[in-house]
């Protein structure tokens, strides 16, 4: 699969800041089978793009921007293609993915009440995608419900969120069926913005779950992961802190547009 690929990220401050460092997952991840055949990175202020990876195999982009600045903007553009094989990096040990973590970890008795799933399963990826299904159903989709802090604990109660909810919740179920899952951060065809969906490790081979479109997410499909982690406080795409007291608002414009093979 050969995909363009275009990202527009800008971050408005209500007053001027300075001394603007950040931390930015927002390179494809090479760790997931994604090779550049060509790209172009534009961002404010100075940065070393690409040359460090944090302890899930992501990329960051590390820089700052000390001039005193009321904008900040990431503009990425790519030509990627991904390979065709089952994705089999499989990098921290899986137990990893098994364990509690910040956003995802809850009471296994409201876990269980939640899910009322036949007992029985044809296999492991059967079970999987019937909790994707699951979540897709039992989820209601609703912009601006919920922030980056919520947790799995309180979509028990209400299930109303956006797509890092639908992913944190199928991830508690997974881990509660002994299925390690990661968090996965990245662009979808028709999003136009970033998206999150899972991966499970089943068969020693990640399956891709997307529950918010209640679907798989396989290596022909025009999904293009920047990062991954237990959950999405490990794979934030942009993290930093800066000098000045200011609020501020994200706006991300993204595409990508799957390319035919002769092109």
């Amino acid at each position: 699969m050969i995909v363009n690929l275009s990202y527009q990220m800008t971050i408005a401050f209500s007053s001027p800041v300075r001394n603007h460092q950040f931390m930015l997952r927002l390179l494809p991840r090479l760790a997931s089978g994604i090779q550049v055949q060509n790209q172009q990175v534009m961002i404010t202020g100075e940065h070393d793009g690409g040359r460090f990876y944090d302890g899930f195999a992501n990329r960051l982009i590390c820089g700052q921007a000390c001039e005193a600045h009321s904008s900040f903007h990431v503009s990425y553009q790519a030509q990627l293609s991904r390979s065709e094989a089952p994705l089999t990096e499989q990098g921290l040990l899986a137990s990893v993915y098994l364990a509690p973590s910040k956003l995802t970890s809850c009471d296994d008795k409201k876990l269980s009440v939640f899910v009322e799933l036949p007992s029985l399963y044809q296999d492991s990826s059967a079970l999987a995608e019937a909790l994707s299904h699951l979540v897709y159903q039992r989820m209601t989709y609703s912009t601006g419900s919920t922030n980056v802090e919520h947790r799995v604990s309180e979509l028990l109660d209400n299930p109303v969120g956006v797509c890092q909810d639908y992913a944190h919740l199928l991830i508690a179920l997974l881990r509660y069926y002994q299925i390690p899952a990661r968090y996965v951060a990245g662009i979808a065809q028709g999003e136009g913005q970033s998206h999150a969906w899972v991966e499970a490790w089943i068969d020693n081979h990640w399956l891709g779950l997307d529950p918010t479109h209640d679907c798989l997410v396989n290596e022909t499909d025009p999904y293009i992961a920047f990062a991954v982690g237990r959950d999405f406080s490990d794979c934030p795409l942009n993290s930093g802190a800066f000098t000045g007291n200011a609020s501020h608002t994200l706006d991300i414009q993204a595409q990508l547009t799957p390319l035919r093979q002769n092109q």
